[in-house]
């Protein structure tokens, strides 16, 4: 197995409500992201402290850096942004769904906006196609599909 995909843990389960009110005053504050970055990073820091203590650290704040990373990355964010929320995101296990999808996330980011980070983003790739073949079936096909949609981009 690649050595960034490390066994995850489980997120708490949504129906715990203190994790689901904290998914709910993040998702309020991902809003701001494509209008304001600097409020947006503001106001994550504001939902980790409202939140610390009540939820598992560890998965608040491995779900902090997913957010920052998916939002530089869809959003356009410069190079220095992104790749600091990569490192960030890449800091904390990943199972092999959601390496896949950082994957094919970070590489969508550099084909529009940086094409210097194309050869990372084909690496990160070219890790996910060395573990298709240990997932389950339909992780598998679902993987697969993900590689077929950005060969179609590329091409």
């Amino acid at each position: 197995m690649p050595t960034k995909v490390r066994k995850a843990f489980s997120d708490p389960s949504f129906r715990e409500p203190n994790w689901r009110a904290y998914m709910e005053d993040a998702s309020e504050t991902s809003g701001l992201a494509p209008r304001d970055w600097p409020r947006f990073r503001a106001g994550l820091k504001q939902v980790e402290r409202r939140h610390a203590g009540r939820v598992p650290s560890a998965a608040l704040r491995r779900d902090l850096a997913r957010m920052v990373f998916f939002c530089a990355a869809h959003w356009g964010q410069t190079p220095r942004v992104v790749r600091g929320a990569l490192r960030a995101y890449l800091r904390h296990p990943l199972d092999t769904t959601m390496y896949s999808y950082t994957a094919a996330e970070y590489w969508q980011w550099a084909f529009k906006v940086s094409p210097a980070d194309l050869p990372a983003a084909e690496a990160m790739l070219a890790e996910v196609r060395e573990y298709l073949p240990s997932l389950e079936d339909h992780e598998r096909r679902n993987t697969e599909g993900l590689l077929a949609f950005l060969e179609r981009k590329r091409g």
